[in-house]
């Protein structure tokens, strides 16, 4: 059933578990994930970034996403993840999504929340949810330096902006780590205990299993998965094609929808989503 990111993580944060939102680029990530979502009876979100639209446009992938959605048997919220500007967020809305990102984090902090705003102001309008960024996510391999959200600062945005759930800054980085990261979970307790809305977790392929856990039970309700599935599927297929280097086109398919199936439900009973479904 389609619903929207509220909807989804009131549960998740009054009964301290996270809900995996997995960056789908195909039909085959799309099955597979929903598959593993309706296997474990859990909710799910199933997202598409901005800088994803080359290689999957948003207007073609939104009435895929949309009916896999109003067909599953389990909560299912479609989501736009790292949208860029304002527009890139009302063209989501326009063609369904139920929750939308506004990625701001790079901007002057009033800059960030003027615009964080204008994005609310509309997104409420038409009923749909929002999530904003606050303090930087870095890049897997570069410098990084102390951008941690800052907890005053985040009461601010929140207060000023009317957003449905922050992502916030804790160490955690986009993309493959070269090393697994040391997230600094004594700041997500005190962003947690200062504004009580649901927490985000953005780059979570290659966190450890101690750091999840200690996130999702001190205030992160999504996390954001994508590096994981691409490389799931990357290995899947390496190791298809060294066995049957003849392979057709449809088995490769299946190869593609198993892998993400399992790369997605290994990651709902890490983030104890499952059997949280009616």
């Amino acid at each position: 059933m389609l619903v929207t990111l509220s909807e989804i993580l009131r549960d998740a944060n009054e009964r301290h578990y996270a809900v995996g939102a997995f960056n789908c680029l195909s039909v085959e990530n799309v099955m597979g994930a929903i598959e593993a979502a309706e296997q474990l009876s859990s909710p799910i979100i199933i997202q598409l970034a901005e800088v994803q639209f080359p290689e999957a446009p948003m207007e073609l992938m939104a009435p895929l996403f949309l009916q896999a959605a109003r067909r599953s048997s389990v909560p299912v919220c479609v989501h736009l993840d790292h949208g860029q500007s304002v527009e890139t967020c009302r063209r989501a809305i326009q063609l369904g999504f139920t929750s939308v990102m506004f990625d701001g984090a790079a901007l002057p902090f009033e800059d960030n929340v003027a615009v964080t705003r204008e994005v609310t102001d509309m997104a409420k309008a038409a009923g749909v949810d929002v999530e904003a960024e606050l303090g930087k996510v870095g890049d897997s391999g570069a410098d990084t330096a102390d951008v941690f959200t800052d907890v005053e600062e985040s009461v601010r945005f929140v207060q000023a902006t009317g957003i449905d759930a922050l992502a916030i800054a804790i160490g955690n980085l986009h993309g493959h780590y070269v090393h697994t990261p040391q997230l600094n979970i004594r700041r997500l307790i005190e962003i947690h205990e200062a504004n009580r809305l649901p927490l985000v977790l953005h780059g979570g392929s290659g966190t450890s299993v101690d750091d999840f856990k200690a996130c999702i039970h001190h205030g992160i309700c999504k996390i954001n998965v994508a590096t994981a599935i691409q490389r799931g599927i990357m290995q899947r297929i390496t190791e298809r094609l060294s066995q049957h280097p003849d392979e057709g086109y449809i088995p490769l398919k299946q190869v593609m929808i198993s892998a993400s199936r399992e790369v997605v439900a290994e990651h709902i009973h890490l983030f104890e989503s499952i059997d949280r479904c009616p």
